[in-house]
């Protein structure tokens, strides 16, 4: 393979960066033994990549605004130079035109590298959102664990054995923390119930394999805490004997 000077003056740039081919490179290389123009070229490209890839000071306000807007317009007519000759042109091409080839393509990099980062970005953020919701289940439970005027109630089956405590506050914020509650198969729950007066009031359908579950205690006459397995999905009224259940403390 065999390359024209004019060709090897076009792969310049991207070779300065490091961005063609085994082979192409070795042809560059060897033709810049002998041409000290496109040697100067390639050092001026280096030049202002490494000036670009070293700049760490923030974009100007305004700048990501204006350059989405500068997307929306129509390109520019183009004014293109009428075509030399490689006799006819003369030696040396301008710094500047050299400087904006070399920008340019450090500039698709950049950009290239940016949209993995975007790219990632999105999946961190979804766990993220996941993390900040089960953190914060977590800090409402210590926080009611801690709190001295919150009522507790061990849920326990008729032979002693606790299963799960309830804490409820105040405000009726209350959560369910797990003890030993055993995984039930897919088509089963866990529901938990409020025994006012002589019925059961539904205060939440827990699934199959509960670990801490928030649920509401709104309103008064509520007198103990019972839990039931259900069919999955829950049920409007208790169709099995407590698994466990507790007296609420009186206030």
């Amino acid at each position: 393979m065999e390359l024209t000077h004019l060709e090897i003056e076009q792969l310049l740039g991207v070779y300065a960066l490091d961005a063609v081919s085994p082979e192409e490179s070795d042809l560059v290389e060897v033709h810049l033994r002998d041409c000290p123009r496109c040697r100067a070229e390639v050092a001026e490209h280096r030049e202002v990549a490494a000036s670009l890839a070293h700049v760490g000071s923030s974009a100007p306000p305004g700048v990501w605004s204006r350059i989405a807007g500068s997307l929306e317009e129509a390109p520019p007519k183009l004014d293109l130079a009428r075509v030399m000759s490689l006799r006819s042109r003369p030696a040396r091409r301008g710094i500047p035109l050299r400087m904006a080839a070399a920008a340019a393509a450090m500039a698709a990099a950049v950009i290239a590298v940016l949209g993995v980062q975007v790219s990632h970005l999105d999946g961190r953020t979804d766990k993220l959102a996941a993390a900040l919701q089960e953190n914060g289940l977590d800090r409402a439970v210590q926080a009611a664990l801690f709190d001295e005027s919150a009522r507790r109630v061990d849920l326990r089956s008729d032979d002693g054995v606790t299963f799960a405590q309830a804490v409820v506050r105040d405000n009726g914020d209350s959560y369910l923390v797990r003890d030993s509650l055993p995984k039930l198969a897919d088509d089963k729950t866990y529901q938990l119930w409020g025994i006012v007066a002589d019925r059961a009031v539904s205060l939440g359908v827990l699934g199959s394999d509960p670990d801490v579950s928030a649920f509401k205690m709104a309103g008064g006459g509520v007198t103990a805490l019972a839990l039931t397995t259900e069919r999955a999905g829950g049920v409007p009224a208790p169709t099995m004997t407590p698994l466990a259940r507790g007296l609420l403390p009186i206030v």
